[in-house]
């Protein structure tokens, strides 16, 4: 079929033709299709890739105890060999990930002559790859050894010097000849060899020949990591299941195991968090994706009614020369397909580019063609689809004859049945999130998404929208019978025009409520998100930030002394804690000690997470141990010790001064006694300025009738008394007066502890999950065995979650309070951990306690930068859907008013004609569209503010999966990304409302116009 062009008389194409008289509805179809192809591709994208990126980041950026498993076991005669069975059986343990090995044979412990003990690490290649030296040079000989900077400063050795080590049949002497430090203290090599470790004084760098000759016998370590550069997230189950079984896979390996291995390290705990991570990223994204989908399917049909709707007159005339439905279907088809090409083509181009600074680009393979083809293809299908089926009902439905909406008889949206079906499905949907949530996996154990269950939010906002249409008609006509009584066309007018025009705007209100609703969700499900990710992270962390010491142990000399003390200041809280490994009874826990004072400045998460304030309280936090303040400025402590027997001899050796911080830290400084008793402490120039307790050391020869006292001790708060089980309950010692004490006989050197006073009785707060397994109660007597002591209490308080680790079953109490009951029951107290700090700006705080604490802590903030890698691109799809949303309720009111301006321009010209003015009509069509455009505004935020009650908690408490399954979820929202989503929103609706008015006063000023005529 040809046209004639009316100014040259050229025959042009007549479809061509055709298209560029639609060319603004077209233009409009185009921009709708390049937001639904950019946004559907960048959430695709966000989805299929952030998950690999997040592995790979954690794997890189995360310490080594938290992303690796340490294995050690016995070293075998034949190293060589059992290596490569080890090896082989990872390889077998992991087939289908990629991980890394590190291996490193080392003597746990190795007496020095003269006192302390070393770790010995044997010298290998892959070791000098990790370290780096301060002084000297590398070992070369069998002789020479490589001493860290903690062991150098312990022993006062330096480069030249002679070392000897006791060896368990004869001395070892060797010659240090360079001083080291860990290359990167957080490296896979260092896990369970650090500073302190097994108790020892530091690392040691020998031979293999003087590792076997010093010690009991040699270990061998593997340290398996997830490949940095090759892991992927599809990888993660088979690392989990690599992690939970290959300790046992290699004790049952005969050539492996030399002894059954041991583990540690939180690699398995790690990969499980990973693994929950992509899970709640996947329950995420369908959300915007799917109302996205449904927003895109909506105002492709509105444009393409407006589009069939322009051309009724064209088409019927078509149809009268012969065309058939199916050619026109065609038509449309090859028409829209043109646009959409274009659109989505520049839509998706856009979106690859956005994506590659956040994620990369794809992967390669299938994935990757999922990623990039699969939303380009579904907005391509849906633009045509909906041009076509609009098109094909358009040509089908002409007549002659009004329809009921044209007429006005048309009163409901949307069937009342349809409403109902809509509201089923989300309950289904609803349910199904609710059981996968609750058990964060699906029905056959597995992890993953629950296809029914992850749409629910979608689906409770899509029947919202729907439950809103089926009210819109008897609303409006409601409302029209409330204004019909008024006086006048002002207020009747609109509410007449909405009530009969309720397809008009069906397709606007809906895509309104569902934009509101959407950025109603987005913004509960931001806030939310936040604040349990910001009060989740501080509360697992302990403090905005976190010093990993590496050190273990007790304390040997004021160098010991953590950080904490000397980063005090105005504006700085800091605190020592240990955290350990505990039992209570037959259950493993967490144990932390730290200095429960400063808690609530320290971790201010708000009591519906932890009530630092009652758990001080509970806890009797005070500052500091019993003892003796020393004055400013005092250097040296001066005292006098006299031992004394009835019979036999017995002579006072050495005195140690156990000198305490106000946070409860303990350090000791040891003084010989001089022939007339005299024994003079030097007191470090440290922030260890109280005297909490004295040990004399005594070495008697037949003595019998002993008795020991201590004068010159400063004045305590309590007067100085015998610690009897300091040493041992079978102590020979007995009270005998102030700073005195007495024993029947001796036969070997002993030592005795005199503290100030008694101490308050221990007291503990256990969380829920360790209460409900061991049945305890509030005053309920407890024992807590660690590596730091065995701590008896009584349980003061239960809470949902303990500050400072993941731990759900977890024993916390005061560092002051554990101290002093160390000081009292064992021979000496545990080195603080790690170090806990907050303060204005803790990019600062960071800084100054890394500088304090030295090249091997390990310092990190809560910033939430795990859970943040992972569920960073799920929390901006919800916004990006909303948004989303939002453009397309825009372009759905605009093709509303286009509509309306086409078939009401008949109107304009009676209403004229009987005395309204153009103003009139201008503000009486605005009224209609803001009338509408404010209640399905108002019913999408409640619908919004329903879907987050309903999900959000859940949904937020699923994303964050560092957070122990005990603590509870407070709902809030992002009150500035709702309110300037709103504002922008409206600002939008107002200008397109405007031009509405300022549209229909130019057709009432258009006194040319005759309908007949046109």
């Amino acid at each position: 079929m040809r046209a004639g062009d009316g100014r040259s008389g050229r025959a042009r194409s007549f479809w061509p033709q055709r298209s560029r008289a639609q060319a603004g509805a077209l233009a409009a179809t185009g921009l709708v299709v390049v937001v639904v192809a950019f946004l559907a591709s960048v959430m695709t994208g966000l989805a299929l890739r952030s998950p690999d990126t997040a592995v790979r980041a954690t794997v890189t950026e995360e310490p080594a105890a938290v992303t690796s498993l340490a294995l050690q076991a016995t070293r075998s005669t034949d190293a060589v060999t059992q290596d490569e069975a080890v090896r082989r059986v990872i390889h077998e343990q992991f087939r289908g990930a990629s991980v890394r090995v590190a291996a490193t044979a080392f003597v746990p412990s190795a007496a020095v002559t003269g006192g302390g003990s070393a770790l010995l690490l044997v010298a290998s290649d892959a070791l000098r790859a990790e370290v780096e030296p301060t002084e000297g040079r590398w070992p070369s000989a069998e002789t020479d050894v490589a001493v860290d900077t903690a062991f150098a400063r312990a022993h006062g050795v330096s480069v030249g010097d002679a070392l000897v080590f006791a060896g368990p049949d004869t001395a070892v002497p060797v010659t240090v000849t360079a001083l080291w430090r860990p290359a990167d203290p957080g490296a896979p090599a260092w896990l369970g060899l650090g500073d302190g470790a097994e108790g020892t004084d530091g690392r040691v760098i020998v031979s293999d020949a003087v590792a076997q000759a010093s010690g009991d016998g040699t270990s061998a370590q593997w340290v398996l990591t997830p490949d940095a550069a090759k892991v992927t997230s599809a990888q993660l189950p088979r690392l989990r299941s690599g992690f939970d079984g290959v300790a046992d896979a290699l004790s049952e390996e005969p050539t492996a195991a030399a002894s059954p291995f041991s583990s540690s390290g939180q690699g398995a705990a790690t990969v499980a968090a990973m693994q929950r991570s992509v899970v709640a990223l996947q329950a995420v994204i369908p959300v915007p994706l799917t109302v996205l989908a449904v927003c895109s399917i909506i105002a492709l049909v509105l444009l393409g009614q407006l589009l069939a709707g322009a051309r009724r007159v064209e088409t019927r005339l078509l149809r009268s020369r012969g065309m058939t439905v199916r050619a026109l279907a065609v038509a449309s088809a090859l028409e829209a397909a043109v646009i959409a090409v274009v659109g989505v083509a520049f839509g998706a181009a856009v979106a690859q580019v956005v994506l590659l600074p956040l994620v990369g680009g794809p992967a390669p393979g299938a994935s990757g063609v999922v990623d990039v083809a699969v939303p380009a293809l579904a907005a391509l299908l849906t633009a045509v689809l909906a041009a076509v089926v609009t098109m094909v009902v358009s040509v089908r439905s002409l007549t002659d004859a009004p329809g009921a909406v044209e007429a006005g008889r048309s009163r409901t949206a949307v069937s009342a049945g349809l409403a109902v079906l809509a509201v089923i499905a989300a309950a289904v949907t609803l349910w199904r999130f609710v059981a996968f949530s609750s058990s964060g996996s699906l029905a056959d154990g597995t992890a993953g998404v629950d296809p029914a269950g992850v749409v629910a939010p979608a689906a409770v906002l899509c029947a919202i929208a729907l439950v809103g249409l089926s009210l819109f008609g008897p609303a409006a006509a409601a409302v029209e019978r409330i204004a019909g009584r008024g006086r006048g066309v002002a207020r009747v007018l609109p509410a007449r025009q909405v009530g009969r025009g309720i397809a008009l705007f069906a397709g606007p209100v809906a895509l309104i409520v569902l934009a509101v609703g959407s950025l109603s969700f987005a913004a509960g499900y931001a806030g939310t998100f936040a604040g349990f990710l910001r009060d989740s992270t501080l509360l697992v962390q302990g403090a905005p930030v976190r010093a990993d010491l590496g050190a273990s142990g007790s304390p040997r000399s004021s160098s010991d002394l953590s950080p904490a003390a000397a980063l005090q200041r105005p504006g700085i809280t800091a605190s020592p804690a240990i955290v350990d490994d505990a039992t209570v009874g037959d259950t493993d826990a967490a144990l932390v000690v730290a200095d429960t004072g400063v808690l609530p400045a320290l971790t201010p998460v708000g009591a519906y997470l932890f009530d630092g304030r009652a758990a001080a309280s509970a806890l009797n936090a005070s500052r500091g141990i019993p003892g003796a303040d020393l004055s400013s400025g005092t250097s040296a402590l001066r005292l006098r010790v006299a031992a004394t027997a009835g019979s036999g001899t017995v002579r006072a050796t050495a005195v140690t001064a156990w000198l305490a911080s106000d946070a409860g830290e303990v350090v000791p400084v040891t003084a010989s006694v001089a022939p007339d008793g005299i024994a003079s402490l030097a007191v470090p120039s440290s922030r260890a300025d109280r005297l909490v307790a004295l040990d004399v050391a005594v070495a008697p020869v037949g003595a019998v009738e002993v008795k020991v006292a201590v004068t010159g001790l400063p004045h305590a708060s309590s007067a100085w008394t015998l610690a009897p089980e300091a040493f041992g309950s079978s102590t020979p010692f007995h009270p005998a007066g102030v700073a005195s004490a007495s024993a029947a006989a001796l036969d070997a050197p002993a030592s005795v502890r005199f503290v100030a006073g008694d101490s308050a009785p221990l007291r503990f707060a256990v969380t829920m999950a360790l209460a409900a397994d061991d049945d305890l109660a509030v005053g309920r007597r407890i024992e807590v065995r660690s590596p730091a002591g065995d701590l008896t209490g009584t349980v003061a308080r239960i809470v949902a979650a303990v500050p400072g680790t993941a731990s759900e079953r977890a024993v916390l109490a005061d560092y002051a309070a554990v101290s002093a009951h160390l000081l009292r029951t064992t021979p000496s107290a545990t080195r603080a951990s790690s170090v806990w700090a907050s303060g204005g700006d803790t990019s600062a705080v960071a800084t100054a306690l890394s500088r304090a604490a030295g090249p091997e802590a390990v310092v990190t903030t809560a910033d939430g930068g795990f859970v943040s890698r992972f569920l960073g691109g799920a929390v901006l799809s919800t916004w990006l859907g909303a948004a989303g949303c939002a453009v397309l309720a825009l372009a759905a009111v605009a093709a509303a008013v286009s509509s309306a301006l086409r078939r009401r321009r008949g109107e304009v010209v009676v209403l004229r004609a009987v005395g309204l003015s153009g103003r009139q009509q201008a503000w009486t069509r605005r009224l209609e569209v803001i009338g509408v455009s404010v209640a399905a505004g108002v019913f999408g935020l409640l619908g919004g503010v329903a879907v987050v009650l309903l999900v959000g908690n859940t949904l937020a408490r699923l994303s964050v999966a560092t957070a122990p399954s005990t603590l509870s979820v407070q709902g809030r929202v992002d009150p500035v990304g709702l309110g300037l989503g709103l504002l922008a929103l409206a600002a939008a609706l107002a200008a397109a409302v405007w031009a509405y008015g300022s549209a229909v006063r130019r057709q009432a000023a258009d006194t040319g116009y005759r309908e007949e005529t046109r």
